[in-house]
């Protein structure tokens, strides 16, 4: 790496693309649909509700499927689950090419 280059691009607040003025945000909508508008996070007036969001996510617990964790268990009690070493070896092969 040669000085003075950087090896990542830089974050920054602001949309790298100009955002499309045709549709006009009053901050109704977020009342309307219970979505956070654009003008509350930029206000500040959002986080109440962002708190209550991340409290009930935290209550609900991660998505999992309970049913298939079962079967998957059983089948590997039952000597039934097979893994097939090459379609992973091509899975894992194939995600880090594409994450270049």
């Amino acid at each position: 790496m040669t000085k003075g280059s950087k090896m990542v691009d830089p974050v920054t607040l602001w949309p790298t693309r100009p955002v499309s003025r045709s549709v006009k945000d009053d901050g109704a909508s977020a009342t309307r649909t219970g979505t956070i508008s654009a003008r509350e996070i930029v206000t500040g007036q959002s986080l109440p509700k962002l708190v209550n969001l991340a409290t009930e996510l935290a209550k609900a617990g991660p998505p999992v499927d309970f049913a298939k964790i079962a079967l998957v268990r059983q089948a590997i009690a039952q000597g039934a689950y097979s893994i097939d070493v090459d379609r992973i070896a091509h899975a894992m092969v194939g995600f880090f090419r594409t994450t270049d």
